[in-house]
């Protein structure tokens, strides 16, 4: 169902750095409806990590780690895993451990100046956005399944969640699951990107009190 080479969707994709969701101009060319916008104020939480770029907070589950985004791709606002990155090994690849499966959670600001000669909605978006990152987590050959496409509301405000499963052809590479969560904002819509073994119940456990505990 996939296999688009990596250029192409990058260029489609998402950036972080080109706009913001208080002062884009194009935000109309990829909105998908408006949504209410609750209180933006509330007290510091316990663990609460802050995104500034996407105007969001959320807190970290026990277990997990915030990581410094890749500057070097510069697709994600903010990014947090269940590998420590003060006892990781940075040269070493992940490999997958049935005892501690490895969990990722990122967030990034959808780049509308991709969207404006076609609006899109936000399940278009979500599916591009959703490709795209299949594509750079594992760009072998794989089979790639839709198991969940619908409507969801993150603090308040119309979403939409995609779930991927990628079976790769490769029978020594487990089968992942990607959870793809597009908000809408009220004006430049962002992304909640998560991953996880398909096996790894417990992780998406985690990934969704995630979620819940995104506020604006």
């Amino acid at each position: 169902m996939r296999r688009a080479a990596l250029g192409v969707t990058l260029a489609a994709l998402i950036a972080v750095g080109a706009c913001g969701p208080a002062d884009d101009k194009d935000a109309e060319a990829a909105k998908a409806g408006s949504s209410a916008t609750p209180s933006p104020t509330h007290s510091a939480r316990p663990g609460e990590i802050r995104d500034p770029k996407a105007h969001i907070s959320y807190v970290l589950p026990q277990g997990w780690y915030a990581k410094p985004p890749d500057t070097a791709v510069g697709l994600y606002s903010s990014v947090a895993s269940t590998v420590d990155p003060k006892t990781a090994d940075p040269t070493a690849k992940p490999t997958a451990d049935p005892k501690n499966p490895l969990g990722t959670f990122m967030v990034g600001v959808v780049d509308t100046k991709a969207y404006v000669s076609k609006p899109r909605t936000m399940p278009e978006v979500a599916e591009t956005v959703g490709r795209a990152q299949l594509e750079l987590i594992y760009p072998a050959k794989a089979q790639d399944a839709v198991r969940s496409n619908e409507a969801a509301r993150i603090d308040g405000r119309n979403a939409w969640l995609m779930d991927i499963e990628c079976t790769p052809e490769d029978k020594n590479v487990a089968p992942f699951r990607l959870r793809v969560t597009v908000i809408d904002t009220g004006v430049v819509p962002i992304y909640l990107l998560s991953s996880a073994p398909s096996s790894a119940t417990e992780r998406f456990g985690e990934i969704e009190s995630l979620e819940r505990s995104v506020r604006f």
